[in-house]
Parts: C-alpha cells; sequence; structure tokens
C-alpha cells in the first residue's frame, strides 16, 4: 500500500519539499493510516505534518475520540487543532440536514486552518469511498461529472489514499499497530451510503473480486473525457457570451453534448440544475422567444437571438441590524457572539494559547466609528484571510455552493461605513487583521 501512496502523490502533483500538510483526521481507520504514513514519511517527502479534528458533538463518544487524537498526535510529535462545533447546543439552519451542516461546519474551520498555516489539505478518501460515490451518483441519475466519484485533487484538497481500498488501509494498520476508533453509525443500516457499502459492494465483489478497481478506472476514463468535455463548453462560453447574454446562434452550431455541458456547469453554479431544465432550455433556444422559470429565484430567458439567466426583484424580510456591545452575549440570527477588547499585548499572550484568536480577532484601530451587526447588503465585500482576493458576498457564497435559503442569514459584522469587518463561517477581513502596529485587538467569540 505504501507504494500505491507514494505513486498517487507522484502522478497528481499532491505535495512538494517545504509543504506543510494538514491532515483531516476523524480517528477512524482511513485517517489515521494516512496520519500515520505521513508523519512516518515526513522527512523524505520534505514536509510539515499537523493535524485537524473536529468535535461536533452529536455522539456520546466524541470527547472521547477527540482525547484519542490528541494524544496520538502527540506521540507522533504532531500539532493538532481541534474545533469543537457544539452542534447539539446550537440551532440547525433551515434547509439543511444534520450531515450536509456538519460537513460545512468540518470544512469551514479545515479551510480556516489552511489559510492561516498555508497547508495543503489531506483528507482520507479511499478508493472504497470513491467506488461508493460513483455506485450512488449513478442510482440517483447523475451525469458523466457524477461518475467521476471523488477527485484525487481539488484545489487545496489532496487524497493520497484515492488508490487504497479499505481493506488494504485496515492491513496497513495492523501491520503498523495503528489504534483506530470506529463510528457505530458507519453500520446503520439507514443510510444509502452505508447500504450500498455494506450490501452492493460486497455483491460487486462476488461478481468480480476486483470490482472497486474496476469502478475506479471507470471513473478515471470518465474524468479524463469529463475534463477534456468542460475546456470545450469553456471555449464555447468564451465564444457565445456578451453584454446581452449568450449568443444562441453560436450554441445551435457547436454539438448538442458540449452545449447540455454548458448549461449545467450554469445552472449549477445558479443552484438550479436538473435534466429538465437543460432539455427544456435546449429546446427553448431555437425559439424566438422563450422563458422558463428554473427554479424559486432563477429565470431563463430566450430572446432577439441572447440567452441570459436573470432573477426577478424579490422581497425578503432582513434581520434587522443592530449595534454591538462590549462584554456581552449578542444573539443574532443563528449564533450567539460575545465582543471583548483587549490590548496588544494582552492578545499576544493570548494567541499562544488558542490559534483561534488568529481567525476571530480585528485591528480595532482601523474600526470607523461604531460596529453593527447585520446580514449581507448589496456591494458587501470581502477579503479572504491568507491572501490578497477581494469577492462580493455574493459571488463568495455562490462558489462556496451556501445555499440560498441560507445567505441572508449569515452575520455580517460591519462599521460606520459599512465596511465588512468580520463574516460569519469565514472569519476575519484580511485588512482588520492584527498586525504589529495594532493597539487595541476587537476579540470575536463564538459562544
Amino acid at each position: 500500500m505504501t507504494d500505491k501512496i507514494f505513486k498517487t502523490i507522484e502522478k497528481y502533483d499532491m505535495i512538494k519539499k517545504g509543504d506543510t500538510v494538514a491532515v483531516c483526521l476523524s480517528g477512524g481507520a482511513d485517517s489515521m493510516a494516512l496520519f500515520h504514513f505521513l508523519c512516518h514519511n515526513r522527512e523524505n517527502l520534505g514536509i510539515q505534518v499537523l493535524a485537524l479534528h473536529v468535535n461536533h458533538g452529536l455522539r456520546e463518544e466524541s470527547r472521547q475520540e477527540e482525547i484519542f487524537v490528541k494524544d496520538y498526535c502527540g506521540k507522533m510529535g504532531a500539532q493538532c487543532m481541534v474545533y469543537n462545533a457544539c452542534m447539539n447546543e446550537k440551532e440547525k439552519p433551515q434547509g439543511l440536514s444534520t450531515e450536509t451542516w456538519a460537513r460545512q461546519l468540518r470544512y469551514d474551520f479545515f479551510f480556516r486552518q489552511a489559510e492561516i498555516y498555508g497547508a495543503r489539505l489531506a483528507t482520507a478518501h479511499t478508493l472504497s469511498d470513491r467506488c461508493e460515490t460513483v455506485l450512488f451518483n449513478i442510482t440517483r441519475g447523475a451525469s458523466l461529472k457524477g461518475a467521476c466519484g471523488i477527485p484525487a485533487v481539488r484545489d487545496k484538497i489532496i487524497r493520497p489514499l484515492i488508490a487504497c481500498t479499505r481493506e488494504e488501509i485496515e492491513q496497513y494498520c495492523r501491520e503498523n499497530g495503528i489504534p483506530f476508533v470506529t463510528d457505530r453509525t458507519n453500520f446503520e443500516d439507514v443510510y444509502s451510503r452505508n447500504k450500498i457499502r455494506l450490501h452492493v459492494i460486497p455483491q460487486l465483489k462476488n461478481i468480480n473480486s476486483a470490482a472497486e478497481t474496476a469502478i475506479g478506472n471507470f471513473a478515471d476514463e470518465n474524468e479524463e473525457i469529463y475534463t477534456f468535455l468542460t475546456q470545450l463548453s469553456d471555449n464555447l462560453y468564451r465564444k457565445s457570451v456578451g453584454e446581452n447574454g449568450l449568443d444562441t446562434t453560436v450554441l445551435q452550431s457547436r454539438h448538442p453534448v458540449i452545449v447540455k455541458n454548458l448549461l449545467r456547469n450554469q445552472l449549477e453554479k445558479l443552484d438550479c440544475l436538473s435534466k429538465d431544465n437543460i432539455q427544456a432550455i435546449m429546446d427553448g433556444m431555437k425559439q424566438p422567444y422563450f422563458k422558463r422559470q428554473l427554479s424559486a429565484g432563477v429565470f431563463c430567458t430566450v430572446e432577439n437571438g441572447r440567452m441570459f439567466f436573470h432573477s426577478p426583484p424579490r422581497q425578503s424580510q432582513k434581520i434587522p441590524k443592530i449595534p454591538v456591545e462590549f462584554d456581552k452575549n449578542i444573539h443574532f440570527s443563528y449564533l450567539d457572539l460575545y465582543f471583548s477588547l483587549c490590548s496588544y499585548e494582552e492578545y499576544k499572550k493570548s494567541k499562544r494559547n488558542d490559534k483561534n484568536y488568529l481567525t476571530y480577532c480585528v485591528n480595532y484601530d482601523k474600526i470607523r466609528g461604531n460596529l453593527y451587526l447585520r446580514t449581507r447588503e448589496s456591494g458587501d465585500r470581502f477579503t479572504l484571510p491568507g491572501r490578497n482576493v477581494t469577492k462580493s458576498l455574493k459571488k463568495l457564497f455562490i462558489e462556496d455552493k451556501i445555499p440560498a435559503s441560507f445567505r441572508d442569514k449569515i452575520p455580517v459584522l460591519c462599521d460606520e461605513d459599512g465596511r465588512v469587518v468580520w463574516l460569519a463561517e469565514y472569519g476575519v477581513s484580511k485588512p482588520y487583521m492584527p498586525g504589529e502596529d495594532s493597539e487595541k485587538i476587537l476579540i470575536i467569540k463564538q459562544m
């Protein structure tokens, strides 16, 4: 298995000498094997390794698993960052399942830490996970993209175990004496993925003992085809787009498969992807005039040879803006927050013990006037911590696939001029992060 991991890292250029790799460490066999491998080979790879663990607070075993992970990291000589999500003490956002909400909180934490440490995120997804995902997607009627399963690399996320089966990983743990915890929910026959893992995969292995490898090869080929198809559809988009939308004459001159992929990518960004919508638009672009409601807030219109997507003006009940008061609990939207001030010297002492101070502290000297809590407004922009990338909140939420129903509930901290200082789920806007010239520091705590 070790050779497979090295070959995967090399094939996808996952790691370079000098990198910091943050392992998303749950304590299960997969993540423990990945963590052990990277720690054992960190000198050979020329990397620094740290661990990220999330205690969701949803199971009785959560606290014991947190202690287990921290102890093992100590034995391996690696720093471990823990986020206590306390989900059982919070109100679940409307429109999100508990599983989706947990994943969102988990990856928000992972990406924040990756920004702070300039690290690549290593998750322990395996070939078995990829096969289950492919079968799950196909069963739900997925397109070519869904048949690719889990990619080996996506943005900052790397998956060194993507060519290894779960059986190989458990064998690696036994051979190397690696302890791990077992999540009992993995064996509950109530979730769709569990049914595939517990029943479908074993039956396929009865037909072909190398079924997982075969499905993995199938996914690899689909990924190559999808990558090429997306290049073609992206080129078509650039050729057809203009100030008034997409030129339907140009679209109709290309193969329907390319046009459908273009539409699929556009509708996915607009959160209204469905096969019915795609087929309706394919038929509608041939007509002189066409209009279709794709979702509650998105329409597609074809007029004068141009196709464009738009949203009608809508009235929504906004959460009223409130002033920030220091040294008291403030409930706003779905969060309980606590704001306090301290000197820069006090801040420097505190951050040695709590890395979250790096994410939830503001250079108060740069604040203009009073502070307010509100939700997003037109024109709001946010500079992501750790890099010089400024985006509108609208674009940021769309790219991160924040559900439309949740976007107007995310708390925004702004100053008297309306500038975004801090954004829930993301952290402090880069211009407001503390520096050596800071005198007063604003501390934001999520209670």
